[in-house]
């Protein structure tokens, strides 16, 4: 088949045998017939289509794991929201044994009471030092990403902790400055959690949680691209100064998507409206993660700068960013609309 993709030669138009195996590749001077692309994989999801982690059952979290893979995910990681230790191993006893789920993103509770988001504030802690109940949660080998302010008292120590370990470490809903945010660089934190949102930006005297995202080249920044986390001009400016494998495009989607606009639901105990593609605080009319999916977001970023671009941060830096060396399961044919008009599964 001839196809659009991201070969062994940069992005361009390759004969691809899909039923081979290693899936060999060969530059060609053709016409396409369509974009050939590795399965997303999300490091950053709460839910979606009324589901949510924190409260789903085994089934619903099964069901959820059929309606991503339908809609183009090889994997993903479940992610919390700030509360009790308690209801963080509630969640975790429910999730199943799916080939798509790679872990659990730990987001909160040890982020800045000054930049919450939607995150519950009741429940904000400092990171534990020493022996704490939080150990269970910390020491689970399905914890791959934690998302944390560095600021915070004893982050530093555990930042060190976990990235001994191997779990992904990523500076977020931070009021960090510059300066701190490099301390956690140091201390071996090497994300972001979506960039420019929920974290101190940049500013002429003082640049910030943000500024250190953008010159620091070793640090892997999430972006939510629904185009209303992040403006076009914005994404821009991080894409501009990042390498290429420097992007991770996560959905930061919730329970919301896949509602129909005007739905009203309660999500970490705030009374939320969707909207088309969002989802509001109803009191504030702040954001409360997303209404959209990674495969929203690849469109997005297909369109605004380009397959390689998009192919890089939905589909190939979140595998990097996991440590997974392993070739894709999963390969997707899209047309010239993006719609996926195939599935290829490979054993690997």
């Amino acid at each position: 088949m001839i196809v659009d993709a991201l070969g062994p030669q940069g992005f361009g138009v390759y004969e691809v045998d899909l039923h081979a195996p290693g899936m060999p590749m060969e530059r060609v001077s053709k016409p396409p017939h369509g974009l050939l692309i590795p399965g997303f994989v999300d490091i950053h999801i709460h839910g979606a289509f009324d589901i949510d982690f924190m409260d789903a059952s085994k089934t619903d979290m099964e069901i959820l794991c059929k309606k991503l893979h339908a809609d183009g995910y090889e994997g993903f990681l479940p992610t919390t929201i700030t509360a009790p230790c308690s209801d963080i191993l509630n969640a975790l006893d429910n999730l199943p044994d799916d080939p798509l789920i790679w872990g659990f993103h730990l987001e909160g509770p040890f982020i800045s009471p000054v930049f919450p988001g939607a995150q519950p504030p009741q429940h904000i802690a400092e990171p534990p030092q020493g022996p704490s109940e939080w150990d269970a949660v910390l020491n689970d080998t399905r914890l791959k990403v934690i998302t944390l302010a560095p600021e915070m008292p004893g982050a530093l120590e555990l930042i060190r902790r976990l990235d001994d370990r191997g779990v992904v470490v990523s500076m977020g809903h931070t009021d960090a400055t510059y300066d701190a945010t490099r301390f956690g660089f140091e201390f071996g934190a090497r994300h972001t959690t979506h960039t420019f949102n929920a974290m101190r930006g940049f500013h002429h005297r003082e640049a910030g949680t943000v500024g250190y995202a953008l010159t620091q080249e070793a640090l892997r920044c999430e972006l939510i691209y629904d185009r209303i986390h992040v403006c076009k001009e914005s994404a821009r400016v991080l894409i501009r100064n990042k390498p290429s494998d420097g992007i991770v495009a996560v959905s930061d989607s919730s329970r919301a998507t896949g509602l129909p606009p005007g739905t009203e639901v309660v999500m970490w105990g705030h009374r939320c409206e969707v909207g088309k593609k969002q989802v509001r605080l109803a009191d504030s009319g702040s954001l409360a993660g997303s209404a959209v999916t990674l495969y929203d977001c690849f469109k997005n970023l297909h369109d605004d700068f380009g397959a390689e671009v998009a192919i890089r941060a939905c589909c190939l830096n979140p595998r990097l960013a996991l440590g997974v060396s392993k070739p894709p399961r999963t390969y997707l044919l899209l047309d010239e609309k993006l719609d996926i008009v195939s599935r290829y599964e490979h054993q690997v």
